[in-house]
């Protein structure tokens, strides 16, 4: 008899126990129906002969194993059960349920045999618990793992477990664990999945049982095969085809050739793979082993595709789809189909590719598939990326992206090799992403996807950023999109139950008419489901491809002639440059008091888009030099009015910067000989600020600070903070102390931890405070405004939604830094409107003028430039606050006297005692002023 096998597109076969102990149980149960003391009085001799008969024919049908025996063989059962029924014998008819279940397996029938399965547990408990219901529940749950219900497959298994162990079934544990790890595997749970393939391998070695044994060595390597080990995984299928070869198991050594085949394939070696693969088919079709022939197939069409014989993978994949869907397996028919969007696309034909890949995707919903619904997704991005449905291809993206972060939660106890592994075999979809959002623009999403890539970094310093790990982050979506992921949700959930409904009672071989009509009923149902499902993919497509909102730039440029006179009344060289970035060019307009030039770069948006988002990475890395790159855009930002700047003997450069420009710290540009700090203030400005760029600024009479130094969440703790603020601040007679070991530089209260709360931020702002310095952490979700907030020092949240909704919060405020992370940050939503940072925001909220950051910043290095930028303000007579910020970075970047005090003391950083050197940009360049810079 052959053994039953159980396989998976991309991964090893899954062969079950060969099912020797649910036999012997058979034989025993057979047994008793032959002992006269078991046969029922009523039972007639002629019908008690009559059902054993077709019982043992029934037996021998199915030893022979052939496609046509079997079949006679479920007539001789059902057969040998109505006689057993009708007289009322329980014990004989579960052992005719047991065998006909069986059968049913060997024909692939697993909807049927659930059924049969079922009835025979129902019969075996009314006679109270015993060892051989572990055995038919280790095949229940084989039938339901076939047929994708995987939830209950977990279910039935950990049910067989608990009864194996209670009655010392040592064997039937170690079967029922090694199919339990694949039941995880399925749903992506690899490291419960490596457990319980590992414990099964152990149970099997210690009972001598070689043939299990190269079914869990194949196993293992399919969970490293997942987790992106390839090499890993091919020495454990080698080790698994020794041993068959031993044993001289042929199914399960053609499965793991192909196995090994899809380990090449993802190693960048088709031919090789083609090989294995070529091999697998071989055995396959001399066995008649249908299931896992098309899923070599399947995974043979793409390593066809792989090699550009993208014809010979259509004609493939076909056949495999038209296999898996003979055999009614909905998982395999969902890679198949996955397999097909992919070839499809490669051929040019993208209206079929989404149409497949939208079918793949229902079917992995329906079955809870995560891995392979990540997968599908991944592909509907790069299909709308083909059409040029640039927006849509970001929503499958993002989902994509997050599916992989779910799966990479539930590996986070693996070792650190498998961790790492895994990410490099998924970080397409990261990447691919990541290119689309800054084709866009959008570099804030761009950089929050990459960061994900990471895995949690030890850094040399502590960073006033979110603190949120690699593991726990997730593409933020806009409002847009999470209305569309909603809506997608619904509808493929909605398309899953009915299909499940659908195939549970299609399985069914006899329906009274009740049922017959609720099927009808179903299929209706399903077809309308599905036709809602896939239009809706289609209206995704349109609803995602509106053009982006955005201000009138030639508006803008013509009301911006008025700046002439701002500018003669500002005086201090100061100048003004609007940017401004087309598909083709990137425009620079310069005003000076006297004359307005423009200026041109020939360098394409996306192009462009792509040298700020490298620069900013070299930015965000101090042991990296960033000076290339940083004249590289000096080149195209500066360099086009470089001489008109020398010629207006320009000093103060008041920037409107456009798109993307907006996250370049133009301080941080190189000439080649210097920083642009060294040679110009920099400061910007937006159409919220330019009323007020003429007004002079109040007195620095006293200020409010507010601080958080301890960790809430998975926020970490900022230990600088405390003496940033004593440092700036010295207290008010009447406000709770804060111990001084420093004289600040204003008078001026202290809200720290605690005592700075939602409530008392607001009532302490009524005050009207000129000076208002806030030191914490700030996450920034781009394209959300209510999930973006400042962390409050008791732990609650200020989010940009709540400033928003308080018209007049920063009112009366002449200044206010955000010594936090990511404030001057906006973003595009995914609706193409933009999202304003927090700096912006407040600046709308009543604040003149706004320090704010660029990326996440160090918390030592921050205290430093803070002490300095207030003290020069505070000391120098008439010393502007651009002008101020201006010097306080050039102190960090020549190691100035401030910086070189603190190493002198011995720094503690990121909480070990280091001398720092804080000249790499990373430090000073990411804080920029907007608005008044006076």
């Amino acid at each position: 008899m052959p053994s039953q096998t159980i396989r998976v597109f991309g991964r090893q076969s899954r062969a079950s126990r060969p099912l020797a102990a649910l036999l012997a149980f058979l034989c025993l149960l057979s047994a008793a129906v032959a002992a006269p003391g078991h046969v029922p009085p009523s039972l007639q001799k002629d019908k008690q002969e009559a059902a054993r008969k077709a019982f043992d024919e029934g037996e021998r049908l199915r030893e022979r194993a052939t496609p046509d025996s079997l079949r006679e063989a479920v007539s001789k059962y059902e057969e040998a059960l109505r006689l057993w029924r009708e007289s009322g014998d329980r014990a004989s008819e579960t052992v005719a349920l047991a065998s006909l279940g069986v059968t049913l397996q060997f024909l692939h029938r697993h909807e049927r045999a659930i059924e049969v399965y079922e009835r025979a547990l129902a019969l075996l408990r009314a006679s109270g618990e015993r060892a051989e219901e572990g055995d038919i529940l280790y095949n229940l749950g084989t039938a339901q793992l076939r047929t994708g219900r995987f939830d209950k497959a977990l279910a039935s298994y950990e049910r067989a477990l608990a009864i194996q162990r209670k009655f010392g079934d040592r064997s039937g544990e170690g079967n029922t664990l090694g199919y339990l790890g694949e039941a995880y595997e399925r749903t992506g749970q690899y490291a419960q999945a490596i457990d319980n393939f590992e414990r099964a391998l152990a149970i099997h070695r210690e009972l001598r049982n070689r043939a299990q044994e190269g079914i869990l060595l194949s196993n293992l390597g399919a969970a490293y095969n997942d987790l992106g080990r390839y090499d890993r995984a091919l020495e454990y299928y080698q080790q698994a085809l020794a041993v068959y070869r031993e044993v001289r198991d042929r199914v399960n050594e053609g499965t793991t050739l192909a196995n090994a085949g899809y380990a090449f394939y993802k190693l960048s070696q088709p031919a090789r793979a083609i090989e294995y693969y070529d091999r697998a088919l071989v055995i396959e079709r001399e066995l008649g082993d249908k299931p896992q022939e098309a899923n070599t197939l399947t995974k043979l069409g793409l390593a066809q595709l792989a090699q550009g014989r993208a014809t010979d993978a259509l004609a493939t994949g076909q056949r495999a789809l038209a296999l898996q869907r003979e055999l009614k397996d909905r998982y395999g028919e969902g890679r198949a189909l996955d397999a097909l969007g992919q070839i499809s696309r490669a051929l040019g034909k993208n209206d079929e590719s989404l149409g497949q890949l939208g079918s793949a995707l229902a079917l992995m919903r329906e079955l809870g598939a995560r891995a392979g619904e990540a997968a599908t997704l991944n592909e509907l991005m790069l299909t709308s990326k083909a059409r040029g449905s640039t927006r849509l291809a970001i929503f499958y993206g993002k989902q994509s992206v997050n599916s992989y972060q779910e799966l990479r939660q539930n590996i986070s106890r693996l070792e650190k090799k498998s961790q790492e592994s895994f990410v490099s075999a998924k970080q397409g979809p990261y990447r691919t992403l990541a290119g689309l959002l800054i084709a866009e623009g959008r570099l804030g999403e761009a950089q929050k996807v990459l960061d994900m890539l990471k895995q949690d970094e030890y850094f040399q310093f502590i960073r006033r950023d979110e603190g949120e790990g690699a593991l726990a982050s997730r593409a933020a979506l806009s409002p847009e999109e999470t209305a569309q992921g909603q809506r997608y949700r619904e509808i493929s959930d909605r398309v899953a139950s009915i299909g499940r409904q659908w195939g549970e009672l299609s399985a069914k071989e006899q329906l009274n008419a009740e049922e017959q009509k609720q099927l009808t009923a179903l299929e209706k149902q399903l077809e309308v489901a599905n036709a809602a499902f896939h239009k809706f993919l289609d209206q995704l497509e349109t609803e995602f491809a509106s053009a982006k909102a955005g201000s009138d730039k030639v508006y803008q440029l013509r009301e911006a002639e008025a700046l002439k006179e701002v500018l003669r009344e500002l005086g201090g060289g100061a100048v003004a440059l609007y940017t401004v970035v087309s598909e083709k060019k990137y425009y620079v307009i310069l005003y000076t008091p006297d004359a307005m030039i423009s200026r041109e770069y020939a360098v394409s948006a996306e192009e462009l888009n792509a040298k700020i988002f490298a620069f900013r990475e070299v930015l965000r890395k101090p042991s990296t030099d960033p000076r290339p790159l940083a004249q590289e855009l000096y080149r195209i930002i500066v360099g086009p009015v470089e001489k008109d700047l020398e010629q207006a003997k320009a000093e103060t450069l008041m920037w409107s910067l456009d798109g993307a420009l907006r996250y370049v710290p133009v301080a941080a540009l190189y000439d080649g000989k210097g920083y642009m700090v060294e040679r110009y203030r920099n400061v910007v400005f937006t159409p919220a600020t330019q009323a007020n760029l003429k007004d002079q600024p109040r007195a620095q009479t006293k200020g409010l600070g507010l601080g958080v130094s301890k960790a809430h969440g998975g926020f970490i703790a900022l230990p600088s903070v405390p003496e940033e603020l004593r440092s700036i601040f010295r207290e008010e007679t009447g406000t709770a102390p804060v111990a001084t070991d420093t004289k600040g530089v204003l008078p001026g209260k202290v809200l720290m931890d605690e005592a700075f709360t939602g409530e008392s931020l607001k009532d302490a702002l009524r005050s009207q405070y000129p000076v208002v310095h806030i030191a914490s952490h700030f996450a920034f979700k781009p394209g959300d405004e209510t999930d973006s907030y400042l962390l409050l020092g008791d732990g609650g949240r200020l989010s940009l939604a709540q400033v928003n909704a308080l018209p007049s919060l920063f009112r009366g405020v002449d200044l206010l830094t955000l010594s936090a992370c990511d404030t001057a940050t906006g973003g595009v939503g995914g609706d193409g409107k933009e999202v304003e940072g927090f700096a912006l925001l407040a600046q709308r909220r009543g604040a003149k003028a706004v320090v704010a950051s660029l990326w996440p910043v160090a918390d030592a290095s921050t205290r430093l430039l803070m002490q300095e930028f207030y003290r020069l303000r505070g000391e120098g007579e008439g010393i502007t606050k651009v002008e101020a910020l201006r010097r306080a970075q050039v102190a960090l970047l020549r190691g100035g006297a401030g910086a070189a005090s603190d190493e002198r003391r011995g720094l503690t950083v990121g909480g070990n005692l280091a001398a720092k050197n804080f000249t790499h940009p990373y430090f000073w360049a990411p804080f920029i002023l907007i608005g008044n810079w006076k």
